[in-house]
């Protein structure tokens, strides 16, 4: 199976360049958080996720949704029609999104206000002013990564990524520490932050463009107007399979949006004051790097085999497809599930390490709970996708996003940010249970036989033990501040990782063949190896 895996290298290449560029882009995503809530507080971490959805969803739709379905239909138009009708295809799909964008950034504009009082903070339409003017760069991301995608050029979309999300964090730092160091507060401190995440989008934008105008010149063709115009009346279906194939890599963003219009608005009617329920949303938002970054390392190695599984789909060889699709899933499981376990044990040092303080521990607790899920719904998502199925995973993610409204509005009046955390675990999991069953009763994967789950569960228990015997001689001898916070929690996340993974290796969760295929397991292999036959020739 191994040769068959290598059978088009630059197809390979591409797919791993763009699935390394995304996770190196989620891991900047995620990290940049810790240091604006040092500079802007729990109240300034507030305000910019309530922002956040917004640009994350764009972003989203513009890197995973329009970019998949326009690539496709180039491929297909240069197959039949040659380079000339790909063009026309990109640029009609480019004035579509466009035109349906501006009208989009109008209505977000000026509504900025009342969409500020729907979350129950009027002050915050200044933030959601500035963050509408990312929706006018979806059209340009997503036309030109979709062309580029679509002749299987899979450089400008991993570059445009990493250059747009550089810069974006660097600028959202640089612009929260002079807003911050001029005196100003969390309110200003969000606009500043916005304002970053435009000048990255933009400078994304700036590089394709510049991508595009230089390919211009040494291949020219001129296109048709008329053809252009035609094929614009006939882009329904781009629009809706965009939405739909980006739902699965929106999932966070979906819930951080529901609670962005309920938890404040929740907070504050159940008799809590703004200020303190402000506080409480900005704790409660703590946990989001965490659960994002987590959640990239549960997905990033499984969504690299989608790719895979498509492309044996498509050549009929059913039982490869399933071989890698099973793969994925028994990675995302192990992966999830121990990120979940080793975050509900260090996070009170995580917490103080990252965030000056323990506030909000028991919620960052309660939310890990959705990295043994998250990924999963992802990869199971990505399957489904595989096999053309495409509203299926969107209607699942609506009922667990329907769970978790009604989590919220149960569960927040009476338990406060913790009810909002317990919602998202709660939804997350519903949303999991109805994508497993289907793909298992559709036979998309394997079920994993009782003797691995066994497995599994020994690994995790084996490292759960050990970090909570490590956490406890910790607290024993050293008081939990902020530097001893440091080095216990890295010291914990270490040798639990490089245990778990030697308990992978011991109980062979995967078999040789397997660990030849997952990126990164090799290097893993072979340091355990050269450290085993260490041991021996000191013997």
């Amino acid at each position: 199976m191994v040769g068959l895996y290598i059978k088009d290298k630059r197809f390979w290449k591409g797919a791993f360049l763009v699935t390394g560029a995304a996770f190196i882009g989620k891991v900047l995503s995620a990290l940049y958080r810790v240091p604006y809530q040092n500079m802007a507080g729990d109240q300034g971490l507030y305000v910019y996720q309530q922002i956040y959805p917004f640009y994350g969803a764009a972003m989203v739709i513009a890197m995973y949704g329009f970019p998949v379905v326009i690539s496709k239909m180039v491929m297909e138009k240069e197959s039949y029609d040659g380079i000339k009708a790909a063009k026309e295809t990109a640029l009609a799909s480019f004035f579509t999104l466009l035109l349906i964008h501006i009208i989009l950034f109008v209505l977000m504009f000026f509504g900025a206000e009342n969409i500020a009082v729907l979350m129950g903070d009027p002050r915050l339409h200044t933030p959601l002013r500035s963050i509408s003017f990312v929706l006018l760069t979806i059209p340009f991301f997503s036309a030109m990564r979709g062309y580029y995608q679509g002749r299987e050029q899979m450089s400008p979309t991993a570059a445009s990524h990493l250059i747009e999300q550089a810069v974006r964090v660097s600028a959202i730092l640089l612009f929260t520490g002079l807003v911050v160091y001029a005196g100003n507060g969390a309110y200003e401190a969000g606009n500043a932050a916005a304002l970053g995440s435009i000048l990255g989008s933009a400078c994304g934008v700036i590089f394709l463009v510049s991508v595009c105008l230089y390919k211009k010149n040494k291949n020219r063709q001129p296109v048709h107007g008329k053809t252009i115009l035609k094929q614009m009346k006939m882009n329904y279906s781009m629009l809706s399979r965009g939405v739909l194939v980006s739902c699965g890599a929106m999932i966070f963003i979906l819930y951080q949006l529901v609670d962005a219009f309920t938890v404040m608005r929740l907070l504050t009617t159940s008799g809590i004051e703004s200020d303190t329920s402000k506080n409480l949303k900005g704790i409660f938002d703590r946990g989001q790097p965490l659960l994002q970054f987590g959640t990239v390392l549960a997905t990033s190695f499984a969504m690299a085999m989608v790719p895979l599984l498509r492309r044996e789909e498509l050549t009929g060889d059913k039982e490869l497809s399933r071989y890698y699709a099973t793969l994925a899933f028994r990675m995302s499981l192990l992966l999830g599930a121990a990120a979940a376990v080793g975050l509900i044990i260090i996070a009170e040092p995580v917490n103080i390490m990252l965030f000056k303080n323990a506030n909000g521990t028991g919620v960052m607790q309660i939310l890990a709970g959705t990295l043994a899920v998250s990924g999963l719904v992802m990869t199971t998502s990505a399957v489904m996708q595989g096999h053309n199925q495409f509203a299926l995973p969107a209607v699942f993610l609506i009922t667990g996003l329907v769970t978790k409204i009604t989590g919220n509005l149960v569960l927040v009046p009476l338990f406060d940010v913790k009810g909002a955390a317990a919602a998202t675990v709660i939804g997350m999991l519903v949303t999991a249970v109805c994508n497993v069953y289907y793909i298992l009763h559709r036979r998309y994967i394997w079920a994993p036989s009782f003797l691995w789950l066994r497995k599994a569960i020994v690994s995790l228990l084996g490292m759960g033990a050990v970090i909570v015997v490590l956490k406890y001689i910790c607290a024993s001898f050293f008081t939990m501040n902020r530097i001893n916070a440091v080095w216990s929690a890295l010291l914990m996340a270490v040798i639990g990782a490089f245990l778990f993974v030697w308990l992978i290796m011991k109980l062979a969760l995967f078999t040789k063949e397997e660990r030849t295929i997952i990126p990164g397991m090799n290097k893993w292999e072979s340091l355990f190896e050269r450290k085993e036959k260490k041991s021996e020739n000191g013997k």
